[in-house]
């Protein structure tokens, strides 16, 4: 062979008059379609598990007797859903370019705004869902009588309305460490959640950059 598959391809890409243009062209506006697609599909599929996730919390937290702690975080979930709605709803309003490439690199610039957001948010939203936590927990043993049990076995403890200050202080550490480390646990659940296609799209974005060289 006079040419190596690399450069029949690096040709084909590049000169649209190319025998191999049409069907390299077509190769990856495919794989670029196949790529969002699944990228929505993803993102449709963790908006429907957060909504579903709103609709249930109140009923498990109606029976832990802890409905407004349950409400409070069905509101917040929804705030969410509508949030990741809206930016889902931007993909339609993207520049899609005169190539596939270039509609890639704005889905990619899109994402990375998406995220530095999101993570921003997920600053003050973790420790949030943490505290309401922090407060069914508190809730449930104080139905059980666990309040008392303490004050009985520890007459001299400080108290802040019928909570001990030192489990306001531990609460208090906890919810201060889940703000500083919120970001790095958005970005862990991101990789963990989009890691690979988000990786497939950095990559198809670099054979295509490289095709052009």
């Amino acid at each position: 062979m006079d040419k190596s598959i690399e450069a029949i391809w690096k040709e084909g890409f590049l000169n649209e008059k190319s025998l191999v243009a049409p069907k390299i062209n077509d190769l990856y506006n495919q794989k670029s379609i196949h790529l969002v697609d699944r990228m929505l599909r993803m993102f449709r599929i963790n908006l429907i598990v957060i909504l579903i996730t709103a609709i249930v919390f109140p009923v498990i937290y109606y029976f832990l007797d802890a409905l407004w702690q349950g409400l409070t975080a069905s509101v917040l979930l929804l705030l969410t859903a509508w949030y990741n709605k809206r930016q889902i709803d931007r993909i339609k309003t993207l520049d899609q370019g005169s190539t596939s490439l270039d509609y890639l690199r704005s889905l990619d610039q899109w994402l990375r705004d998406i995220l530095s957001k999101s993570e921003k948010i997920a600053r003050f939203s973790y420790p949030l869902y943490l505290l309401i936590a922090i407060s069914t927990i508190w809730s449930v043993w104080d139905k059980q009588g666990l309040t008392l049990k303490i004050h009985q076995k520890f007459p001299n403890l400080t108290v802040i309305g019928n909570i001990p200050l030192f489990l306001l202080i531990v609460a208090g550490i906890i919810v201060l460490l889940m703000f500083i480390f919120s970001a790095k646990i958005y970005k862990w659940e991101v990789r963990l959640m989009y890691g690979r296609v988000f990786g497939k799209l950095k990559e198809t974005i670099a054979e295509m950059e490289k095709l052009k060289q």
